[in-house]
């Protein structure tokens, strides 16, 4: 964003037209501050302006309080400029965009209560144009505003004008302003932005930020020499005293120091603490804003009298967590890790006996000796000056050492033995203990049911650990199936369903005659007879040899029976033909000697079970009507009679 130093016209001696010019002082804390808000529940006061309000981009005579404008402009010609967020680029922040085209008024007015004789007073805004030179058919009136304060008699006070205010392709916020030192009897003033345009089209502005404050000699405030902002730790050491200081320009001048637990929203005295120097009460944690005010002591409890400091900001961190001094063991000729550090710090440093020093995170004693036995210190260091300090005593003990035999691969079910050894000897304690025949000896019985890998650890007297590690492969024992029985007519093909389970496992189908392909698990077959297939199949992990056994049926007809008893006795009890593999049984159809249904189905493995509606039928003939179809498309019909006998 870019910012000009606007020319202003002065109208009393009074005011003042650049930011550093509004007060070259120090300011107390605002009157009236309109920032029109954020977001779009902003309303404006009562009566503080003459304009008319609209809900998106203004006509003549309007204004709009928004924080997202764009392809507004005078009649509609669309050229101003975007509006996006307010002055301080804050995206959610409001503006007032005014259309004044040839409509004079008061843009916005306020009232400021509670003044002191004697103070010099600051009222500004800021403002932009919001037009460019195309605008207006490339001949826009600039906006010009004036910015006055008047006793409530209306005598004026201060005044200034802004000016035509610049045309830009863009944005460009200026603060305008003026100042007025308050008279005698004059509580209270009335701040006003107003405008007088010239006729024609243009005079288009946004204005942002406008305040009313008391302005006076500059104050400061430092906390052990700086400004801040102060990030230390909770056992900081150093003084943490706030020194405060202003230039002349108050009679007879009192100071308060203020905090404030809200990083500035609001602010409250300390008790006591009216001197220029004051020492900020030692705390753990927590943030806290101070400044110094200043005043005429006859003012110095009129808030709108006083004059504050730049804000210090102060953040306490707490200590990180200190480990209370420890003993650790050291095992002779092993590397030992030393404690983990806090994954926050900044720095790290070990120091040990021998002259031991690292700075790893993950710091290591290499194969540790007696004389490693020691103390051992670890520094850390954090943000804002945290540190700690640690302790460590090591003391070193004989080792122990296992070594495992490399296990054997077994079948589904075997068990072996494991075997392993440790020097010195000591407990032993295997993971995971499913399997095991125990898990707390050297040398345990495993019977896996899947591949396993075994950790074992050796702990002997001193504490010292050792582990192995031992896997077992677990091969999966052979189990097929040959599938179910088929029945095909003779010219058909039937699809053998086996199944095989295991590890490493070959087969083959015999006899190899009438069949696609031995070597495959669901081969096709199209005898012309009745044939058994034999399905051989070996581990060649040595878990099984087997064989099964399917039958292939070839009829020169489709079987359909001519009568059934369906009298409970488990032969005979439903009509049924027998199901052709291949085949897809489009329907199956019973009807009584009355032409009435009976039963149907698509299913080729249902049969009737001689009843209708939960009734048994009676003794007789029925018709029945059969269709199938194969995957070739070829169907078989078939129409006949069956006999119900009971």
């Amino acid at each position: 964003m870019r910012f000009r130093l606007p020319l202003l016209i002065a109208f009393c001696v009074f005011a003042f037209s650049l930011k550093a010019q509004l007060c070259s002082g120090s300011l107390g804390d605002p009157i009236i501050n309109q920032t029109f808000g954020a977001g779009r529940s902003f309303i404006m006061p009562p009566n503080s302006t003459t304009y008319i309000k609209t809900g998106g981009c203004p006509a003549k005579e309007q204004y709009v309080i928004s924080n997202f404008l764009f392809g507004c402009g005078n009649n509609n010609d669309k050229t101003w400029v975007q509006m996006i967020g307010d002055h301080t680029g804050d995206y959610n922040g409001n503006y007032m965009l005014v259309n004044a085209e040839s409509t004079p008024g008061t843009v916005y007015t306020d009232t400021a209560k509670n003044l002191c004789t004697g103070t010099n007073y600051v009222f500004s805004a800021w403002i932009t144009n919001v037009m460019q030179n195309i605008t207006c058919g490339g001949k826009p009136i600039p906006a010009n505003l004036t910015l006055t304060i008047k006793k409530l008699d209306g005598t004026v006070l201060a005044s200034t004008t802004t000016g035509d205010i610049p045309l830009d392709f863009n944005r460009v916020w200026i603060q305008y302003g003026t100042s007025f030192i308050c008279p005698p009897n004059t509580a209270s003033v009335i701040v006003s932005v107003t405008t007088s345009p010239r006729p024609g089209c243009g005079s288009g502005f946004a204005m942002d930020d406008v305040t009313f404050r008391s302005c006076g000699p500059m104050v400061s405030a430092t906390l052990d020499g700086s400004a801040g902002p102060a990030n230390v730790c909770a056992d900081y050491t150093a003084p943490f005293i706030l020194q405060g200081s202003f230039s002349p320009g108050i009679a007879d001048p009192v100071v308060q120091w203020q905090n404030s637990m809200d990083t500035g929203k609001t602010w409250v005295d300390i008790s006591g603490a009216n001197t220029l120097s004051y020492s900020v009460p030692r705390r753990m944690n927590g943030v806290i804003n101070y400044r110094m005010i200043v005043a005429e002591r006859a003012y110095i409890n009129a808030v709108n009298c006083r004059i504050a400091s730049n804000s210090i900001y102060t953040e306490i961190h707490p200590v990180p967590l200190h480990t209370p001094p420890q003993n650790f063991t050291g095992c002779l000729d092993k590397d030992l890790a030393l404690p983990g550090t806090d994954p926050k710090a900044l720095s790290i440093l070990w120091n040990g006996p021998n002259g031991y020093m690292s700075t790893l995170p993950a710091a290591v004693v290499p194969a540790v000796q007696y004389r490693d036995t020691g103390l051992y210190s670890l520094k850390q260091n954090f943000y804002f000056g945290c540190t700690t300090s640690d302790s460590f005593y090591l003391k070193i003990y004989p080792s122990t050492t296992i070594t495992a035999l490399p296990a054997r691969a077994v079948c589904e079910g075997a068990s072996q033995q494991l075997f392993v050894s440790a020097s010195g000897g000591g407990t032993f304690k295997w993971y995971p203990a499913d399997g095991l025949s125990n898990d707390n000896i050297p040398n345990p019985v495993a019977t896996p049911k899947d591949s396993t890998e075994y950790k074992v650890i050796v702990t002997n007297t001193y504490g010292c650990k050792d582990s192995a590690f031992i896997t077992i492969d677990v091969y999966r024992n052979l189990k097929i199936s040959a599938g179910p029985d088929k029945v095909i007519l003779v010219g058909d093909t039937a699809r053998l369903d086996a199944t095989i389970l295991g590890t490493a496992v070959s087969y083959s189908w015999s006899p190899n005659s009438f069949i696609t392909d031995i070597n495959i698990i669901d081969p096709k077959v199209f005898p012309a007879n009745s044939v058994e297939y034999i399905l051989t199949a070996s581990s060649g992990v040595g878990c099984g040899i087997a064989t099964d056994r399917v039958m292939v049926n070839v009829y020169d007809e489709l079987k359909i029976p001519n009568a059934f008893t369906p009298n409970g006795d488990g032969i005979n009890d439903q009509f049924r033909f027998l199901p052709l593999d291949n085949y897809k049984l489009l329907y199956f159809e019973i009807y009584n000697r009355f032409g009435q249904l009976v039963f149907k189905t698509s299913d080729i493995h249902q049969g009737w079970d001689g009843t209708y509606k939960g009734l048994v039928q009676p003794t007789g003939t029925y018709a029945y009507r059969i269709e199938m179809v194969n995957e070739k498309g070829g169907r078989i019909t078939r129409k006949g009679a069956v006999t119900l006998l009971h």
